[in-house]
Parts: C-alpha cells; structure tokens; sequence
C-alpha cells in the first residue's frame, strides 16, 4: 500500500464495504469523506466484482483482502459451513499480515473482524477455551497505536430477541480498546455499567457516546409525494429480525398502499422473499448502492417501518428522518429517536399494530407532514455530520497526543 505522508493515517477496519448491505459501511465513509485532518485506509475482504484498491477520494484509500468473500447462499451444508470458516480465518490471516507491514496512526475497528466465533463460543457455554480462542482471534496488531472501537449492536445484545450471553466478549472489548464509541444510548448505559462492576479492570478505557454521523445536506427534507397511494417503505437489511412481520404486512393487501422495498438483500433473502413480495403493489428497488439514489428512494415514499425488535436505531432509520420522513418502530428500550406519536409511531410486535398506524396515517395525511418536520429537526439537533465528525476526529487527535 502506498500512502503519502501528508497526515496522519487511520486505518478503518469492517467486514463488509458495500453500502447496499447495511448503514455501517455508509458510516465509515461518512468519517473518512469529512474529515480533512487525516488520511484514512479501509481494510475490508474482497468480493466478486471489486478492484483490490481503491481511490474513491484524495483522503480515501479502500483495500480489499482476499479470499473473495461471497454473499450467503440458499441451500448450506455442513462442508459449505466448514468452507466457509476456513476462508473466514483465511481472510483474518490477511487482514493480520496487511495491518503489521503498513503504517498508521490510529486504528479504528467498526465491527471485531471474527466476531462470529464469538456468537459461536456463546452458543456452548462450557467451552472456557472457544471463548479464549475467541478473544485472542479477534485481537489484531495495532502496533501500540490507539484503537477505537465502534459498537453498532454488541452492547445492546442483551435487549434483542438473541438469547446469546455476550458479555464475556464485552468485557474483552472494554479491556483491549482504548476509546470504545456507542452509537446507541443504550449500548453506552451497558458499556459503562459494565466498567463500573470493575474500575480498576477497565480503567484505561474510555467509553463515549456518538450518534451516526448522517449527512443532513444530501438526506435532506422534500414534500412528501402526490398521489392516491400511501407509500410505505422499508431500507433494512432482509436478513434482520423482523423481516417476517414486513411479509406478513404486505399479504394483508392493504387498500390505497403501496410498498416501496429496498434494503440489503442477498441472492438467498431475494429467493425466500420472490413469491411474497410479487405483487402489483409492491416495488421492489433491492441493493441501492449510490446514496444519491438512496436519498431519491426515501423522498418517494410517506413512512418508513422498522420491526427490528432490539434496541437501537439503524442508519436508514435516521436518513428517513433526516428526509422529513415518519417512521413506524416496535417498541422496545431504547428507541432513540423515534419518540411515540413525536417523531414516530411505536408499534407492538405484529404486523396487524403496523397495519393499524398505516391506516390511522392515510387518513390523516397532515400528521405525516408534523411528525416529519418533527423527526428531522431531532437528526438535525444530534446526529448532522457538522455536530458529530468533529467528536470523533477530537478522538483521532487525542490518540495521537497520547502516543506522543
């Protein structure tokens, strides 16, 4: 890798860079686009199709690893599933050798790079030896450089329908990282409860609270559109819980709504879905990769539904806001933002609750307009890349400071 010594360099690490799978990889290159003070290196396994490197910007520098890292497909087996952890640990193996031969300033982990022999340790509770395997795997070499660690989800774990025990793998997190970002308020209520059971355990980590950073310039707020039809969208992943209860939604054949369905979706999820969502009025705009098109999809639509059941609110939740969009999420602890009836509607754990609130919206079409304004002024106030960039390089520069 060839980099030019211009500014310090972070080195961002996430297991997957396709913005069409998930907000996380929009995430990371919100930081990297926006701030100016530092060069930033993605390191992220390669899939079908990608270049080994990439320069999408002066300050930007993705490079891909091998093996070739393919969607999951219908029809596993147990050798596919063996195959698979083998170029999983093919995969770290790379990302290992390419972070100790280059240099950087910081090192900033979006999502621990094996964290699935963490869920697989925590399945088998009487292996004490998995779980240190576990710990030890997903340590990578930082050159004694400060290490960020973001968590879109690990410290919320105990509020999601997963009945995994994670906490082991929190308290690992909390011991190896020097700055450790929550993106949720709930995940950064648990990391701290977690650091105050030990304090001279975890006393030399720093646990922060920073929302997504969302570009409110390109999301940004349109009339909602003209027409007859209500128009209900979706822009998870098809994979996330909850999934089942948009299928159940649109087999009720709603009158007078139509569904807008995009998301991150792989050929296995199109193939479980095909039949449910092949429907007049249904369109499906699966895979949006360019944001500018993804900010189109959020302005042609009236609400936006969420059933994930955990805590914590994902990144299309918050660009629909951002749009002026209302937003339709199941209840649960944290749901910040979405306030009931404030800037969205809090739905039970059923299709027919959504149902309702869609019907209780299209006829009230002045409600959506009201809780719209209200749910982008919310992003505006907290999560904007002008109040939230500048926390995280503040980050970088402590860091550097420290090592110095």
């Amino acid at each position: 890798m060839i980099l030019l010594p211009k500014r310090p360099v972070v080195v961002h690490v996430t297991p997957w860079y396709l913005p069409h799978i998930g907000g996380l990889e929009r995430h990371v290159e919100a930081i990297s686009n926006h701030i100016g003070g530092f060069d930033s290196v993605i390191l992220t396994p390669r899939l079908p199709g990608t270049s080994r490197i990439d320069r999408p910007s002066e300050r930007v520098t993705i490079v891909r690893f091998g093996p070739t890292k393919f969607p999951a497909e219908r029809g596993r087996t147990r050798s596919i599933s063996s195959q698979e952890w083998l170029l999983r640990l093919s995969r770290l193996w790379n990302l290992r050798r390419t972070l100790s031969r280059d240099s950087f300033d910081v090192l900033h982990v979006h999502r621990p790079p094996l964290i699935e022999l963490a869920y697989l340790a925590s399945k088998d509770r009487t292996h004490g030896a998995l779980r240190c395997i576990g710990r030890r795997w997903n340590r990578l070499p930082s050159k004694g450089r400060t290490q960020i660690l973001t968590d879109h989800g690990l410290f919320v774990q105990p509020s999601s329908p997963s009945s995994l025990n994670l906490k082991w793998f929190m308290e690992w997190v909390l011991e190896e990282y020097d700055h450790v970002i929550c993106v949720d308020p709930s995940g950064y209520r648990r990391a701290k409860s977690i650091q105050a059971s030990d304090p001279g355990r975890f006393e030399k980590v720093k646990i922060h609270h920073m929302p997504q950073p969302i570009d409110t310039n390109l999301f940004h707020s349109e009339p909602l559109p003209v027409g007859p039809e209500l128009r209900v969208g979706y822009s998870g992943r098809w994979e996330r819980d909850g999934m089942f209860l948009l299928r159940e939604l649109v087999s009720m054949n709603l009158p007078g709504v139509r569904y807008c369905i995009s998301g991150g979706a792989t050929p296995r999820d199109l193939h479980e879905y095909a039949h449910a969502f092949n429907s007049p009025g249904v369109e499906l705009r699966p895979n949006i990769i360019d944001s500018v098109e993804l900010a189109q999809f959020y302005h042609g639509i009236h609400v936006l539904v969420d059933f994930y059941r955990g805590d914590g609110c994902g990144r299309s939740v918050l660009e629909a806001m951002a749009c002026g969009r209302t937003i339709l999420r199941t209840r649960s602890e944290d749901t910040h933002p979405v306030v009931d009836r404030v800037t969205g509607l809090l739905l039970d754990p059923n299709a027919a609750s959504a149902a309702q609130a869609i019907r209780q919206l299209a006829e009230n079409p002045q409600r959506l307009v009201e809780i719209g304004r209200r749910a982008r002024e919310a992003v505006l106030r907290e999560y904007s890349n002008e109040i939230v960039v500048p926390q995280i390089e503040r980050l970088y520069r402590e860091g550097l400071s420290a090592r110095r």
